[in-house]
C-alpha cells in the first residue's frame, strides 16, 4: 500500500525515528516492487503469489482453508486457484480421507521455479546478517519483532 507521509529527513535520526522510518517505508516500497515483478516473472497475479506462498511455506490444504487464512472469499480464492491450476503452477488433488474435497498442491517445478527468483533475495539478506556481530544481530532482531508487532496491533482481526 502506497500511502503519501511526509518524508523523514534521511541524515538526522531525529528521536521520533524519522530515519528509521523512511528506511522501513523504502524497504515495504522495495519489497512491494519486487513482488510485483515477481508476479510479472511467473506470470501470476498478487492473489496468485499469495496462495503460492502459502502452499509453499504451509503446505497443501483445501480451498476453504486457503480462503479463511487469505481472509478470502472462498468463491475468490477458487478463481484464484483456477488461473493458477490453468497457468501449471498448482494442481488440486483428490483429498487423502475426505473425497468430497480436494487439496490443492504447488505444480512439481513450481518450488524451484520461484527460487530460481526469489535466491538473490534470499542470499542477499542472509550476507547481510552474517556481517552483523551477534550483539548486532540481536538488537536488530528486537527491532524488527517490535515493528513486526506494532503492524499486528494495527490489524483487525
Amino acid at each position: 500500500m502506497d500511502v503519501n507521509l511526509p518524508a523523514a529527513d534521511p541524515v538526522d535520526p531525529a528521536p521520533s525515528g524519522g530515519a528509521i522510518r523512511e528506511l522501513l517505508r523504502n524497504l515495504t516500497l522495495r519489497q512491494q516492487r519486487f513482488e510485483r515483478s515477481l508476479c510479472r516473472r511467473l506470470h501470476m497475479d498478487a492473489a496468485g503469489l499469495a496462495v503460492m506462498d502459502h502452499l509453499v511455506n504451509v503446505g497443501p490444504t483445501t480451498p476453504t482453508d486457503l480462503a479463511r487464512r487469505l481472509d478470502a472469499s472462498t468463491a475468490a480464492t477458487t478463481l484464484v486457484i483456477d488461473r493458477l491450476v490453468a497457468g501449471g503452477h498448482a494442481l488440486r488433488e483428490p483429498h487423502p480421507t475426505d473425497r468430497r474435497k480436494v487439496i490443492v498442491t504447488p505444480a512439481e517445478h513450481w518450488g524451484a521455479t520461484a527460487y530460481e527468483h526469489v535466491a538473490p533475495v534470499i542470499d542477499g539478506v542472509t550476507d547481510a546478517a552474517a556481517e552483523l556481530s551477534p550483539d548486532e544481530q540481536a538488537v536488530v532482531a528486537a527491532f524488527l519483532e517490535r515493528i513486526v508487532a506494532v503492524y499486528d496491533d494495527a490489524t483487525p482481526r
